[in-house]
This record gives structure tokens, sequence and C-alpha cells, in this order.
């Protein structure tokens, strides 16, 4: 019974901050103070089950890690698959309905104000009316003469268009060249 009034009294001058002291045998009151002030374990495993489950525990996380892990290459695998098919879709494409380009020429001609008017087929059809960009690459000209050209587009279908070109105005020249190039909306 003393024992435990020691005991009740130590832990309440612990709980308030005093002091007590004994005349009791110093071991005794040692071991009580060592028994209230050691720290206790979070929680002692209560089984042989319980430390085989902490055991294991380390060797789940490093299974779900590796698992995580091949996830990862698997992802990047099929992501680095689906950029390669992106990509020959978009080359099929353009192959299919990429840009078409070709020339287009006035030649020599003796005589003053010329003009020439041609269809241009395409080589293959669009399958809607393409956008068109025209422009001159080489012009030749007697030197002597003020040059009047002049190149409009008509009839412009997916299928091809009509080309126009005309000088006025006494030009002569030798040789007028445009190339053209037909892209899909």
């Amino acid at each position: 019974m003393k024992f435990v009034f020691i005991f009740i009294t130590v832990c309440i001058l612990s709980a308030v901050g005093g002091s007590v002291e004994f005349e009791s045998s110093p071991s005794l009151v040692d071991d009580i103070k060592n028994k209230i002030e050691a720290p206790k374990p979070d929680v002692a495993p209560s089984s042989v089950n319980d430390m085989e489950n902490e055991v294991e525990a380390p060797k789940s996380e490093e299974t779900k890690l590796q698992s995580k892990d091949h996830m990862e290459t698997e992802f990047q695998a099929l992501k680095s698959e689906v950029s390669d098919l992106e990509t020959e879709v978009r080359h099929r494409h353009y192959r299919r309905h990429g840009c078409i380009s070709g020339t287009a020429q006035l030649g020599y001609s003796s005589r003053r104000n010329k003009h020439r008017i041609m269809y241009i087929p395409f080589r293959r059809p669009f399958r809607r009316k393409p956008a068109l960009v025209v422009g001159m690459t080489s012009l030749d000209t007697y030197r002597g003469k003020n040059v009047r050209i002049k190149a409009t587009v008509h009839h412009l279908s997916g299928h091809g268009f009509m080309f126009k070109i005309v000088s006025w105005g006494g030009s002569i020249t030798y040789e007028v060249v445009y190339t053209w190039m037909a892209c899909p909306k």
C-alpha cells in the first residue's frame, strides 16, 4: 500500500512539476522515477504475426515501387507509339492531301501584245477548292521597251484552274515563267 501511495504522489508531483524526497531507500524511488520517465515505444508487436507483418510491409512497398516503375515504362512506350502513329498519319495525309506545284510559261513570240490561256490540271484532285499561290520566277524581255505583264487565275476548282498570261503596251517578251502551288484549305 505504501508503494501505491508513493507512486501516486510521484505521478501527481511530476504532473505539477514539483519534487518530493522520500526517506525510504533511494533505489526504490529511482526505480519508480525511471519507470515514470522512461519513454514508451509507439506500439510494441504483440505477436509473431505482427512482427512478420512489419517485416513484410517494406517488401510490399518495394513491390509497389517496382510495379510503378514498370507501369511508367509501359506508359512511356505507349506514348512513343502513339506519337509515331500520329506522325505516320500526318505523312499519309500530306501525301494524299498535301500541296501540289508546277510551272506555266509564256514563251517567245515575234509579235507584240501576246497572251496565252492554258488549263492546268492538278496531278491528283483536291476534295475542295484549294488555296492557290502564283508567282513570277523568270522574265526575259526586250531591253528597249516597257514591260507590261498580267497573270490571272480563272475557274479554280479541286481538279485544276485556268491561267491567263497577257502582255500589252508594245511589250516584247522572250519568256515569262510562273510557278504555282496549290494546297488544301
